[in-house]
């Protein structure tokens, strides 16, 4: 045994063969996380593993961007809110997304429990958005069990409990429906 540790190969036939093997074990477990590997030669294998590696690394740019940006989004919300002067009436909240800004006026989350719904409402406090959620639930038939309204600055939080009458809605539909009803009423 030399002084390494390592057993000394008998002859270089030998090292070879026991250098290919450790190779050939890499290149398996190359290929086990690769995804879409396009052929199973080595050459592919590499290039697929470049590529996805390449991409993998533009995915996280783009996160890493994303996230600063919102960041800077979240820092100026805290300053507009720490101030003392109200914002002027025509500025909305900018939320980013990937194809761009939008204005974003109306946020709806849907909770379903069997029959009964759980709905909460944020959006401007402009054009009385209390009773139209109201006048929505009713053509949607929804007994509403309990609401509450709750206004900061010229945002207007809404929130209620229902029950579904004749028809059962998902969360994706009756979040459509609502989306498509106070939308409309804007």
């Amino acid at each position: 045994k030399p002084a390494n540790g390592r057993e000394e190969p008998l002859n270089h036939v030998e090292a070879e063969r026991q250098r290919r093997e450790k190779l050939n074990q890499k290149f398996y477990a190359l290929r086990a996380v690769v995804p879409n590997v396009s052929k199973m030669d080595k050459a592919s294998l590499l290039g697929d593993a470049i590529s996805y590696i390449n991409e993998l690394k533009s995915k996280l740019q783009s996160a890493d961007s994303e996230k600063e940006e919102m960041q800077s989004q979240l820092e100026a919300l805290k300053k507009n809110l720490s101030s003392k002067a109200p914002p002027p009436h025509d500025q909305d909240l900018k939320i980013s997304n990937h194809s761009g800004d939008k204005l974003i006026d109306l946020e709806i989350e849907v909770k379903i429990i069997g029959w009964d719904a759980m709905i909460q409402i944020q959006c401007s406090k402009k054009n009385h958005p209390a009773a139209k959620l109201m006048a929505a639930l009713k053509e949607l038939d929804l007994d509403v069990h309990h609401a509450s309204v709750s206004v900061v600055k010229d945002l207007m939080i809404q929130q209620a409990n229902v029950k579904m009458g004749n028809r059962f809605f998902t969360q994706e539909q009756l979040k459509s429906a609502l989306t498509t009803k106070l939308g409309d009423a804007r």
